[in-house]
């Protein structure tokens, strides 16, 4: 098996079953091989479970920043809702991601702080620099970066992790269009609240100029 695959089955043993819950005796069974072939390419338990995060973590990371980087619009807090819709819906269609990142980012641990260090912290402080300057030109509400991240965050987390609410949730996550969907109204009843006067202003603006 190919080292890619074996790190893809790798990921997903630790996004079903958490770290703890992961054998690499299993594992390497999975994978038909050896486990003292798996330990001698990847090493412990915890240097396969580093790489197998990165392996999924960083392609994702920098698409989300290629994302935020790419889309135009009419004033920063129109990039931050289109942004938002846009890479809500990415994630939505990677659940597993998602909850990989919840269940393994809320230990106190190193792998924890990888993932925070590596990925969620670098990407969520590139967006409060946006909703600041966004405040700043009097296009959204003051927010704090706690608030902002804890709200985008929960919308998420009912995505993978819905808990008591899956059944009623599970038809509008059961497939692309349907998490398009939910995510543009979610997306747009959070905004309503932030976006002030002058932002929807200009955004009618530019739509109305050549």
């Amino acid at each position: 098996m190919a080292r890619d695959d074996i790190l893809k089955r790798a990921f997903a043993a630790f996004a079903r079953d958490g770290y703890d819950g992961v054998s690499l005796r299993q594992l390497a069974t999975t994978c038909c091989i050896s486990d003292s072939l798996l330990s001698h390419h990847f090493g412990s338990k915890q240097q396969l479970w580093y790489e197998a995060t990165d392996s999924v973590f960083a392609p994702l990371y920098r698409q989300l920043v290629n994302t935020l980087e790419r889309i135009e619009a009419e004033n920063v807090a129109w990039k931050l809702r289109r942004n938002l819709k846009a890479s809500l819906t990415m994630l939505g269609s990677q659940p597993d991601v998602i909850a990989f990142m919840f269940r393994e980012g809320e230990g106190e641990n190193e792998r924890a702080d990888h993932l925070r260090q590596h990925y969620v912290d670098p990407y969520t402080s590139r967006i409060h620099a946006l909703v600041d300057e966004a405040a700043a030109q009097g296009l959204m509400r003051q927010l704090s970066h706690e608030a902002c991240t804890g709200m985008v965050f929960g919308i998420m987390r009912m995505i993978a992790m819905p808990g008591v609410y899956k059944h009623v949730l599970a038809p509008r996550l059961a497939s692309p269009e349907s998490v398009s969907a939910y995510v543009d109204e979610v997306v747009s009843i959070f905004y309503d609240g932030l976006m002030l006067p002058m932002a929807n202003g200009l955004a009618r603006t530019g739509e109305n100029t050549p």
